[in-house]
């Protein structure tokens, strides 16, 4: 087995999950939150097309039918209380900001484990640790102002 190959799989299909639950950010309170989580939405399909590329490059495969499971399980994560079962509460903010941050904070390991692999492109898995780590920046600072919304006095 492939080991890269592998762990390159495993982060498509979870960049499949990932852009699924970005496409919420059009429901979030705040509308520039609402424009940086769309931004963000956008890099991740571009991240995944960059993911597929070093997949083929390596003779392997997209795994669409796991894909489209992560994605199903997606949206059945959906389904938690946020302290009204029928609107989105600014608690429903504060949880899907904290998911997004941690579906980030994953592909930024990932990135960062890529980087020790010869058979990678190293620029294009640095550009891509640095966008991430970015992202995560953004993420957090979405985060706090929706706790504060939601928490705060």
């Amino acid at each position: 087995m492939d080991l890269l190959a592998h762990h390159l799989r495993i982060h498509l299909t979870g960049a499949a999950a990932g852009i699924e639950l970005f496409g919420r950010g059009e429901n979030l309170w705040d509308r520039d939150a609402r424009e940086v989580v769309g931004r963000i939405r956008r890099e991740l399909v571009e991240e995944r097309r960059s993911l597929v590329d070093m997949v083929e490059a390596l003779g392997s495969s997209d795994p669409a039918l796991i894909a489209t499971v992560a994605r199903i399980g997606e949206r059945v994560g959906r389904l938690k209380p946020n302290g009204d079962l029928l609107r989105r509460t600014p608690l429903t903010d504060v949880v899907d900001l904290e998911a997004m941050h941690d579906a980030v904070a994953g592909k930024v390991a990932g990135w960062r484990a890529m980087l020790h692999s010869p058979r990678l492109d190293r620029p294009e898995l640095q550009r891509l640790l640095d966008q991430g780590l970015r992202q995560l920046d953004e993420l957090s600072a979405l985060h706090e102002r929706a706790a504060e919304r939601a928490f705060g006095s």
